[in-house]
């Protein structure tokens, strides 16, 4: 198993880009071999986006055409493991003015209790909720 799942995810792209650039259908993960065939006509891949799912890693390929015509082209790669999604703990300090990102000070009772918040939110069910607001995250 991979270090973490950006590495996971970095290795099965570029791995499956390879092969994509030069012709090959992918080695991983499960595509529609018709839209592979189609996605051949239209030229070179590039990188798209990324979808997390919490059994599933849906990587996209864009390919384009001269004549303006575009498809995407749709791998999905089985994780080793269960995603888990990882909101922002309640606290994490933003200052938007400056970008900054900080942690916060509070009673060890409130700490505990929002650490104890994080974890559950952990657990498949509560998780599940972060996904269905999560935005595609391209380039990663």
């Amino acid at each position: 198993m991979m270090s973490n799942l950006r590495t996971f995810v970095a290795a099965q792209r570029l791995a499956i880009f390879d092969r994509l650039k030069a012709g090959l259908a992918p080695e991983v993960g499960e595509f529609d071999p018709a839209a592979f065939q189609e996605a051949r006509t239209k030229g070179a891949p590039q990188m798209g986006s990324t979808v997390y799912r919490p059994d599933q890693i849906r990587l996209e390929f864009i390919y384009s055409d001269p004549q303006g015509g575009t498809m995407v082209f749709v791998v999905c790669v089985t994780p080793p493991e269960r995603i888990v999604a990882l909101p922002v703990p309640a606290w994490v300090v933003e200052n938007v003015w400056q970008g900054e990102v900080h942690g916060s000070h509070g009673f060890e009772s409130e700490a505990r209790a929002l650490v104890e918040a994080f974890r559950a939110s952990l657990e498949p069910e509560a998780n599940a909720a972060f996904f269905e607001a999560a935005k595609p995250i391209g380039r990663s």
